[in-house]
């Protein structure tokens, strides 16, 4: 039981790790740097590698080890609709289902987040990072209700996925502001529209409603508002930029 714990904690860690960039997209996976990074042997390192590659966070090459999953964009947009297409349905399946307790959940959520906006990428690290957790947990809330937990689960996959994203492209548009100074505010008013919370009360408000007609509309709506919004952005990118190499911008045929 104790090794399990320990197995598991390792495999916690090393997954926030990754999910916050603190290794970084595409970077070697080393194992004596890794196992004395983390104070433990080879041996753990490398089953929790391979247990993080199951998830898609890390990549086996054959005769070259382990390395970070890369970030590209038609992985973004794929995880993006495959995401919202779990999440839509589950919202539906809430919005049937859902009892008091769920309607209270989405209450109290929406109302932190709603005191948070608006957001800025330009705002200090303390306050992206509220907005994001604040973000989530309404999310989360608006499925809570339903009965689903397989659904649960690979929603939250993804959601993860998408998160480790979210925080490259906050990151990165930060640094644009240094690099490329006449390409930043453009970018960020863009990326600023999917931060935007009007479409969240959109789905507050149909949520309470339990309307499920126009509560499908409005996550689609929703959904077509975040890829418009990561589309748009990209194109706004430079292309001699860290965040345009790293995602493959210019090699990316983006079709919504």
């Amino acid at each position: 039981m104790q090794t399990s714990s320990k197995s598991d904690a390792l495999y916690a860690q090393m997954r926030a790790d990754i999910l916050s960039l603190d290794l970084t997209p595409g970077s070697a996976l080393r194992l004596p740097a890794l196992s004395e990074r983390y104070d433990v042997g080879v041996t753990p390192i490398r089953e929790c590698l391979n247990r993080l590659s199951t998830d898609k966070l890390v990549v086996i090459e054959h005769n070259k080890g382990f390395r970070v999953a890369d970030l590209a964009l038609g992985d973004l947009l794929d995880i993006e609709r495959g995401r919202s297409t779990i999440e839509g349905a589950l919202f539906l399946r809430a919005i049937r289902n859902g009892g008091d307790a769920w309607e209270a959940a989405i209450i109290g959520a929406h109302h932190h987040l709603a005191a948070t906006s608006p957001v800025s990428v330009l705002g200090t690290q303390d306050e992206l990072d509220r907005w994001n957790r604040r973000h989530a947990a309404f999310h989360d809330a608006l499925i809570a209700g339903a009965d689903a937990p397989w659904m649960q689960h690979f929603r939250q996959q993804l959601t993860d996925q998408l998160g480790r994203y979210q925080k490259y492209i906050q990151t990165g548009l930060r640094d644009l502001y240094e690099s490329h100074p006449d390409a930043a505010p453009k970018a960020a008013e863009t990326y600023a529209t999917a931060l935007a919370m009007k479409p969240h009360d959109e789905l507050y408000q149909v949520a309470l409603l339990r309307d499920e007609t126009a509560a499908e509309a409005v996550f689609q709506s929703h959904v077509n508002l975040s890829l418009h919004a990561f589309e748009n952005l990209m194109a706004l990118i430079p292309a001699n930029t860290a965040m345009a190499r790293t995602l493959r911008i210019p090699m990316v045929e983006i079709q919504i």
